[in-house]
């Protein structure tokens, strides 16, 4: 699957743009916000002071990991970018994503160009919410759980089957809840 992706990272009421070759798909964008949300926590350490320092530029760092291909361990995965090169690239990678590091979610955008992702409606998703069934937290344990104990295939590829099986079934939900809810409108 091709995992070319535009990223826009949303903090602090700023935006910061990047690409990638490789953290695309459906699990790479919750590993990425998880890893901006680990910095953002510890910048918020008393001895950063008062001082104004966003996670978002140190995306450029973050390296593959057990998550990602194992060509990619140790591999940077990000490289900063300008928001008119972000959007001139979203025209041809099958992923633009939105980290909103605040929020701690992940909105996806599917190109409706490339045959393999049009059906998909775009859908924002929390990336970490315990009584969601529908948060990235909850899908990773529900990948955890069903992987354990096989080895058959790599847990990278196996991973983001699952995640992408549960972000369709997420779209599926939420546009059957916006059927009913224009639905019930009608009758009002």
């Amino acid at each position: 699957m091709d995992t070319r992706a535009v990223y826009s990272i949303h903090e602090d009421g700023k935006e910061f743009y990047f690409y990638s070759k490789y953290a695309g798909g459906f699990s790479y964008p919750f590993e990425a916000a998880e890893y901006l949300n680990g910095l953002k926590n510890a910048l918020r350490k008393p001895r950063t002071g008062k001082q104004d320092i966003c996670a978002a530029p140190l995306l450029a760092q973050m390296k593959g990991t057990y998550f990602f291909s194992e060509a990619l361990k140790d591999e940077l995965l990000f490289q900063e970018t300008t928001k008119e090169i972000a959007e001139d690239l979203e025209k041809e990678v099958p992923f633009s994503i939105i980290v909103d590091v605040d929020q701690y979610t992940v909105a996806f955008h599917f190109n409706e160009r490339l045959g393999e992702l049009a059906d998909l409606a775009d859908i924002t998703i929390p990336c970490y919410e315990p009584t969601d069934k529908y948060s990235g937290g909850y899908f990773r344990n529900e990948s955890l759980v069903r992987q354990m104990g096989e080895s058959s295939a790599a847990f990278d590829e196996t991973n983001e089957m699952i995640f992408r099986e549960l972000i369709r079934q997420a779209i599926t939900e939420q546009g059957q809840v916006q059927d009913q809810q224009m639905t019930w409108g009608y009758y009002e």
